[in-house]
């Protein structure tokens, strides 16, 4: 295990969170979901970069597993978004952490493992967290004058 590796996720985790705090994109629907999105990208530019096609292949088949959860997390309420991409890093954090037990992506660097998936699995459990915060019930406020 590399604890460098290790540790270095996961204060990128706790700055990626602190981050979208600070810029208040916590309650926007796009960013933890358009962020969940790129996980899988990583993969893609790996094997892409030691031209092992086969790897690409299986990287994108995969990928539409976490890219269905990102449409339907953008299409659904804020707490249900949130839990689902919690969901869907935790996922990939555990698939991080088995990828090689699936497939070898021959250019997939040797500490990843523990960098990504020390990332999932912070946000993860933050979005678990946050998810509870947010009401259940959003109401909305109709405009006067508003055409329906």
């Amino acid at each position: 295990m590399n604890i460098y590796a290790l540790l270095i996720g996961v204060i990128t985790g706790i700055l990626i969170i602190w981050h979208f705090k600070r810029r208040k994109l916590e309650y926007s629907q796009l960013p933890y979901p358009i962020l969940l999105a790129t996980f899988p990208v990583y993969y893609f530019a790996f094997a892409l970069f030691a031209s092992d096609f086969n790897a690409l292949y299986k990287e994108i088949g995969i990928s539409i597993v976490f890219f269905l959860l990102v449409y339907v997390a953008i299409k659904v309420n804020r707490k249900t978004s949130a839990l689902l991409v919690a969901l869907g890093c935790i996922v990939h954090g555990i698939y991080d952490i088995y990828h090689d037990l699936l497939f070898i992506n021959n250019g997939t660097p040797l500490w990843w493992p523990e960098f990504c998936g020390s990332i999932d699995l912070i946000l993860g459990a933050y979005l678990i967290y946050f998810s509870r915060k947010i009401p259940s019930k959003v109401f909305t406020v109709e405009r006067k004058g508003a055409e329906t």
